[in-house]
C-alpha cells in the first residue's frame, strides 16, 4: 500500500509540476499530453514522471498480487498481467511523445483504458473473493471514464479534462485494489 501511495504522490507532483512550469501557458487547450511536447525542463518532468510512474505500476503489479488466495491462479496471474501490460503502455506514454510519435502514444494511452476496462469485467470472474462493492466502484469509474470520452467525442469535453479524470480514476483503482488484496491476503492469513 505504501508503494501505492508513492506512486500516486509522485505522479501528482510530477504533473502538477510540469503544469506549473510549462513553456507554453494554453498547454491545456490541447491535451495532457501537450505537457511532454515542447522540448523544455517542463516537458523532461512529464515524461519521466510517465516514464517512472508505469515501472512502479509494474513493480506494485506483482507485489499487489503475490499471495491473492484463490483457487484460480490463472485469475490472479491474469490481472497481474493486466495492470503489467497498463505499465508498460504507461511507460510508453512517456517514451514516445505525441509529437513526434502520435500513432503510437495515442495508441498505448487507449490501450491503458481498454485493458482497464477489461480488468473491471473480469474481476469477479479471475477473482471472485473481491468484495462486491469494489468491483461496483470499478465498474463506477469505468462508466464515468466512458461517459466523458463520449462527451469529448461530440465536443462536451475537451480532452485534457477526460485526460485528466480518467487517469485519476484509474490510478485511484489502482490503489483500492491494492488495498482490497492486501485485505483478502490479510483475512486468509488469519
Amino acid at each position: 500500500l505504501l508503494l501505492a501511495v508513492i506512486l500516486a504522490v509522485f505522479l501528482a507532483e510530477g504533473v502538477i509540476a510540469s503544469m506549473l512550469t510549462a513553456s507554453d501557458p494554453h498547454w491545456w487547450h490541447d491535451n495532457l499530453s501537450a505537457l511532454g511536447m515542447p522540448e523544455d525542463v517542463s516537458s523532461l518532468a512529464f515524461n519521466l514522471t510517465i516514464i517512472v510512474s508505469g515501472v512502479l505500476v509494474t513493480t506494485i503489479a506483482r507485489l499487489a498480487t503475490r499471495g491473492i488466495p484463490d483457487d484460480r491462479p490463472h485469475g490472479v496471474r491474469n490481472v497481474r498481467i493486466c495492470l503489467i501490460v497498463v505499465g508498460v503502455f504507461l511507460m510508453c506514454v512517456g517514451l514516445f511523445p505525441v509529437d513526434d510519435f502520435f500513432l503510437l502514444h495515442t495508441g498505448c494511452a487507449s490501450g491503458m483504458v481498454g485493458v482497464f476496462a477489461v480488468v473491471v469485467v473480469m474481476l469477479p470472474r479471475w477473482i471472485p473473493a473481491m468484495p462486491r462493492t469494489f468491483v461496483l466502484v470499478g465498474w463506477l469509474f469505468l462508466l464515468i471514464t466512458l461517459t466523458l470520452s463520449i462527451m469529448f467525442m461530440v465536443g462536451y469535453y475537451t480532452l485534457t479534462a477526460v485526460e485528466l479524470v480518467g487517469g485519476v480514476l484509474i490510478f485511484a483503482w489502482i490503489i483500492l485494489f491494492i488495498r482490497n488484496a492486501a485485505a483478502l491476503q490479510q483475512d486468509a492469513r488469519a
